[in-house]
């Protein structure tokens, strides 16, 4: 079995304009605020975002998108029971009639021992290029990352899979406490799962979010399990 951890949890959705942002921040922000640890809050012009002290958990509330944003989720379930509850009343509360883009985007990560010997297991892999090959652009890859776009049914899916170090993967996170803990060597993946204009109605937001995060998310970490499993997880 693969070893796969899930270090980064993202729900977005993209809408045309909610001109009623900016009378609904501060009911947003208080509605928000002391929900299990999500103590802190800021308001922008165009956005509202309640969070914890450690940063690791994000509900935003903009003039033209949303998000929840956790790092190091305890679990998929928690996200998608604070994602789902926070974005269709967001939605509600913002009266938005139409969505243009929905997305559920998973970062994972599984420690590795040696950089050199895991870009050469994943090189062997999933690169069908000879020694010859090699020779004619300088030599095997120093580095590498292989994207994506994947057709899955109804959605699309922005897949990248690659090795990283440590100071590659901090980019990815806003978390002190998330980057301490990062891993000097790891299998990077990154699974955006999406859909373009959605046949969403109002009236069936929550049930259709609920269904993107919890099958779409599972989804999510079947394909990965499975692909990460038939590599022998490039160790």
């Amino acid at each position: 079995m693969d070893d796969l951890k899930i270090w980064k949890i993202i729900l977005e959705i993209r809408y045309p304009a909610a001109a009623i942002l900016f009378d609904s921040r501060g009911k947003i922000a208080a509605r928000w605020q002391w929900t299990s640890d999500l103590t802190e809050w800021r308001i922008s012009n165009n956005q509202v975002s309640i969070h914890n002290k450690s940063g690791t958990t994000f509900l935003n509330a903009g003039f033209m998108n949303t998000s929840v944003v956790m790092e190091l989720p305890e679990s998929h379930t928690v996200f998608c029971t604070q994602a789902a509850e926070f974005s269709s009343w967001v939605m509600e509360t913002l009266q938005v009639k139409r969505i243009e883009r929905i997305g559920l985007r998973f970062i994972q990560i599984a420690k590795r021992q040696h950089f050199k010997l895991l870009l050469s297991k994943m090189r062997e892999n999933l690169l069908g290029l000879t020694d010859d090959d090699w020779a004619i652009l300088g030599g095997h890859p120093e580095d590498m990352s292989i994207p994506l776009t994947l057709a899955l049914n109804e959605y699309r899916a922005n897949f990248t899979i690659g090795p990283m170090m440590a100071e590659q993967l901090v980019s990815y996170f806003e978390a002190n406490e998330v980057k301490e803990k990062l891993p000097a060597v790891a299998l990077f993946l990154d699974f955006d799962l999406y859909k373009n204009d959605p046949d969403f109605s109002p009236e069936t937001y929550r049930e259709n979010f609920g269904d993107l995060l919890k099958s779409g998310g599972q989804q999510i970490l079947d394909i990965s399990s499975r692909f990460v499993d038939k590599h022998g997880g490039f160790k």
